[in-house]
Parts: structure tokens; C-alpha cells; sequence
């Protein structure tokens, strides 16, 4: 099957016992002095992220969530960017909405008075901007496939029971 690619990837990993057991070996995991990863676990979720000092502002997190996947206990894990790169992305999106929305609204006064409507090249040039930093979202993914791999390859063994190195 063709996968598209995702703002946010995400995988689901069937668990063999129930998933408070697995959020409870990952606390564990992450309570060693040695820990490759620091993280946050609570009632049916986790948070992890590299430690503060090899982190960098295109670092993702991983979510995990245990949820019932086709009848099964399962464990949801979602990538996504930090929180503040998360909101930047935000209100980038919603600046260039901001400025789309203006030039067509001072395009069309210019309408109104018979004067050329240039204002009206704002939407289309926010619509690419949008695209571009829609794109870039991917090419931070790109860059970051290493530390994905890593935060992945840490729930597999936790998972699996092995204790992470």
C-alpha cells in the first residue's frame, strides 16, 4: 500500500499485556540515570523527547497513547514538533491567513472605486507561503529521521520487554 507522507507520523503497536503495564516499563525505562531519552508518563499516555542537551529546534516528541485497536490494547505513538515550534507553525498560518484575508478585502475597495485591485495578489502569494511552510514541516523531517528512529527503536524494546540501551 502507498503511504503518504504525514505532518504528524504516526504508528500503532499491538501490546501482548495491557498497556499500563507497557506506560509503566517505559517509566522505568526512562527513571534510569542512563536513559537515551527523557520523558513524562501518566494515566494512559507518554511524552518523550531527547534530553535537553542533544535537542534542537527541529526535535520532534513522541506521543504515546494506549488505546483498544480491532479489539486489541495498543500503543499510539504520533510525532510531532515541539510545542513552541508547533504554535510558531500556528501563527504562521494564521498571519498569512490574516494578510490573505486584507489584500482581498482592500482589493475589492479598489474595485469599488475603480482603481486596479493589486491588493488581490496577497491571497495567492500567502496561499504559497502557506505551501511553503507546509513543506517544511516534511524537510524538518527529513532532517530529524535519526532521532525518530531512536525514539521508536526505545518503545520497540520497551515493548519487547528488553531494557533500552
Amino acid at each position: 500500500m502507498l503511504h503518504r507522507p504525514h505532518m504528524r507520523p504516526e504508528f500503532v503497536i499491538a501490546l501482548a499485556h495491557d498497556g499500563q503495564t507497557v506506560l509503566e516499563a517505559l517509566r522505568r525505562a526512562l527513571d534510569t540515570p542512563d536513559a537515551p531519552l527523557s520523558g513524562q508518563v501518566v494515566t494512559g499516555h507518554a511524552m518523550l523527547a531527547l534530553p535537553q542537551a542533544r535537542r534542537s529546534l527541529l526535535s520532534p516528541v513522541l506521543n504515546l497513547e494506549v488505546i483498544d485497536h480491532e479489539g486489541q490494547p495498543s500503543l499510539r505513538g504520533r510525532f510531532s514538533p515541539q510545542p513552541n515550534v508547533w504554535t510558531g507553525f500556528l501563527a504562521v498560518y494564521g498571519v498569512l491567513g490574516l494578510l490573505g484575508l486584507a489584500g482581498l478585502m482592500y482589493g475589492f475597495a479598489k474595485m469599488t472605486v475603480d482603481e486596479a485591485p493589486w491588493p488581490m495578489l496577497a491571497a495567492p502569494a500567502a496561499l504559497a507561503l502557506a505551501g511553503f511552510v507546509y513543506g517544511s514541516a516534511f524537510i524538518g523531517q527529513g532532517l530529524t529521521t535519526g532521532e525518530m528512529y531512536e525514539m521508536r527503536a526505545f518503545v520497540d524494546k520497551v515493548v519487547a520487554g528488553d531494557r533500552p540501551q
